[in-house]
């Protein structure tokens, strides 16, 4: 089998769908539910309660992400609102979480989101393909929820851990954004050299 047929069945494995009541987009909008509880249990100081439902929130991003893959589930919906779950999810955690003299942190969670986020878009758009994260992306996104884990449990976190932890979380999101600026912007390049040797 050559490589060109590989890649075709690489792809059809990951035929976009226009289905949205698959059960990976169910958990999905369950996490998105899940934002106001988690959210309120811990301003209401039930903070095992917090812990219990970010713990859960967490455990079915994965799950969602192996069935859609495993069952062929993808879908145009799933790859938008899948991240927005678990981005919004850490944005309004560590908002509730962090004092608001660390709001950098959050600035710069969601710029790298949203930049990301349209070039993710843009290069799914394009070229018809999926893109699964990369180790940078995993590493971050690892870090942020072990972050939120520790503050919800740590009651009075000491002021320099926070400092310390909001700095890590900070560059991860910089060194995170960087390679996926790097990455996306190089697909959409080879996208658009590709379409102009199509129309000559």
């Amino acid at each position: 089998m050559s490589e060109k047929e590989q890649q075709q069945i690489r792809h059809d494995q990951y035929t976009d769908t226009d289905r949205i009541f698959t059960l990976p987009n169910m958990l999905s909008m369950l996490r998105l539910l899940m934002i106001p509880f988690i959210v309120w249990l811990a301003e209401a100081q039930e903070y095992w309660w917090a812990f219990g439902m970010l713990l859960l929130s967490g455990a079915t991003d994965v799950i969602d992400g192996w069935i859609a893959r495993t069952f062929h589930l993808i879908s145009n919906f799933g790859k938008a609102i899948d991240p927005i779950a678990d981005k919004l999810t850490q944005i309004a955690v560590m908002l509730c979480l962090l004092d608001m003299k660390y709001w950098w942190v959050v600035g710069v969670l969601v710029f790298k989101e949203v930049t990301i986020g349209i070039l993710t878009l843009t290069a799914i758009r394009r070229t018809r393909s999926v893109y699964s994260a990369g180790w940078y992306g995993k590493l971050c996104t690892v870090v942020i929820y072990l972050s939120m884990f520790i503050l919800i449990l740590w009651k009075e976190p000491a002021p320099l851990f926070v400092l310390i932890d909001s700095i890590v979380i900070a560059a991860l999101v910089v060194l995170s954004f960087v390679k996926y600026f790097i990455y996306f912007t190089g697909i959409l390049r080879e996208a658009r050299k590709h379409d102009t040797r199509d129309a000559t």
